[in-house]
């Protein structure tokens, strides 16, 4: 009894040490922040589960300013030059153990998303960009996009005939246009990526893949979660959970659902039947890394392209959902109703391809200035200082020791007056509307929705054109109005549950 009393006592006497240690000897506790973030990643892990983690960020740098510390070894920065030094060309600032989650160690593979050095990721982005993601090759993907369009128009319509039962005085009734413009998204980019071997028709309209979007959410936001708790993640990670979690779905009638139908799909498609691939003219990601000479030196195996295929499912189809809703949502407010017909006069007689932003300013200004304010990843992605990087952020009192985990959100960053000025709440398409080339440049040096630097996304180009097709193909049909408030969590990636608009058809 006596031993167990003292190991109690030493037990708790460590812990009482290394909390005073966190919070008043640690290289970081020099730095503001939370209470409970001090020695913990509780307060993070809360502030992530709720949903309105960035809220919560913006709060804090609005309270203690640029430099906020969100857990015992996190700093968040909400300043562009800190921006700068952690995502931009710093070699020494990696990514750490919050990628894990992306990371086969089982099979020793990962993806562009969770390459841990800039080498790794240098390579990789050599193999995923040029060869399938580049304006070039996007060109080729055009009409995939623009058939895609036409669904979406087509659901628009119908769910307005059922909306107002087919009553015209009915028309004012608003809709509910998150779960369309999601379904959207997830069948423009699952067509683009693996061609019309696997989606030979729109993927949601399915029976056994119809809730994929719910299921798309669930798996991304578990592995966000997974990488806020690095133990749970290299957990997870591991050969028993990943063959426990990964175990297939099934409908009443045996067939594969959602998730399950979609890896079994592409992976028959991938390492069994490439040949379809090439059997099809339809041009797609998958089939221009496939169907590179062997001897070219960004030749995937099909393992590769298997993985980094997937790593689009994850990133892409939900992200660009935020952007188009958020768009969508934006236009229909009395600030944005002037700019449904500025588009509408700009669309005339041209259509929306790849690389056309110069054909198109006051659209992709609508498109950037949303953005700004409505980031699809508005939770910050952190990098780890390694040996080498400790002085790589300016301004601070004292070099960061290895090991610290440092970010910048960028909801916070769209939303900082020091970089924005003092109209930075309000949404203003003309400020991107610049005749001066230097003053256009200096705008695209704040916007970091896509990051900076060699690790910017390598789908950017991809999603503005999948964007801009829906836009002008919805403004040009409709006049919107927006009703009440966009509502939506974000588990890093920002997910809408509600936009709601009327649609009045122009004549």
């Amino acid at each position: 009894m006596l031993f167990i009393s003292t190991a109690v006592t030493i037990a708790l006497g460590a812990i009482c040490a290394r909390i005073v240690y966190l919070c008043y000897f640690h290289p970081l506790a020099r730095y503001p922040g939370p209470f409970l973030a001090r020695f913990t990643n509780l307060w993070r892990l809360f502030s992530f589960l709720s949903g309105q983690h960035h809220i919560d960020e913006q709060k804090l740098h609005g309270r203690y300013g640029h430099v906020v510390r969100v857990a015992p070894n996190w700093l968040s920065f909400s300043d562009l030059a800190d921006f700068e030094a952690i995502y931009g060309f710093n070699k020494s600032v990696e990514k750490g153990t919050f990628y894990d989650f992306g990371r086969n160690r089982a099979k020793g593979s990962e993806s562009i998303f969770s390459a841990k050095t800039d080498a790794d990721h240098r390579e990789k982005r050599r193999k995923v960009f040029g060869p399938a993601l580049s304006n070039a090759k996007i060109v080729g993907y055009d009409p995939v996009i623009t058939k895609n369009a036409g669904v979406f128009l087509s659901r628009l319509e119908l769910l307005l005939q059922n909306n107002n039962n087919n009553d015209n005085s009915a028309s004012d009734r608003p809709i509910n246009i998150a779960g369309l413009v999601h379904r959207y998204t997830i069948d423009t980019m699952f067509e683009v990526l693996y061609g019309p071997t696997v989606c030979p028709q729109p993927y949601t309209d399915a029976p056994t893949t119809r809730d994929i979007p719910n299921s798309l959410r669930v798996v991304t936001k578990m592995a966000w979660c997974c990488s806020l708790l690095p133990f749970f993640g290299w957990l997870m990670s591991s050969r028993p959970m990943g063959a426990l979690t990964r175990r297939p779905t099934r409908n009443k009638q045996g067939e594969l659902t959602n998730m399950s139908a979609l890896a079994a799909a592409s992976q028959s498609l991938i390492f069994s039947h490439r040949e379809q691939l090439t059997l099809s003219k339809q041009p797609s990601i998958v089939k221009n890394w496939a169907e590179l000479p062997a001897d070219d030196s960004r030749k995937m195996s099909p393992s590769e392209i298997w993985v980094e295929a997937f790593n689009l499912v994850l990133a892409g189809p939900g992200s660009t959902a935020a952007a188009l809703t958020a768009v969508l949502f934006m236009l229909g407010l009395p600030e944005g109703r002037e700019w449904q017909e500025k588009i509408r006069l700009e669309a005339q007689g041209q259509e929306v391809k790849a690389a056309s932003v110069s054909s198109f300013p006051v659209l992709f200004a609508v498109i950037k200035e949303t953005l700004r304010l409505h980031p699809p990843f508005p939770t910050a992605f952190p990098r780890t200082i390694t040996q080498g990087a400790e002085g790589a952020i300016p301004n601070l009192p004292a070099a960061l020791p290895a090991g610290t985990v440092v970010s910048a959100n960028t909801f916070v960053l769209g939303r900082s007056k020091q970089i924005w000025g003092e109209d930075v709440d309000e949404w203003k398409p003309q400020r991107w509307l610049l005749e001066s080339e230097q003053k256009r440049q200096e705008m695209e040096d704040k916007f970091v929705v896509f990051s900076k630097g060699s690790r910017q996304c390598v789908g950017r180009e991809l999603a503005l054109l999948t964007l801009a097709k829906a836009v002008v193909s919805v403004t040009t049909r409709w006049e919107l109005r927006s009703v009440g408030k966009l509502k939506g969590n974000s588990y890093l990636e920002m997910a809408y549950d509600e936009c709601w608009v009327t649609f009045k058809e122009l004549h």
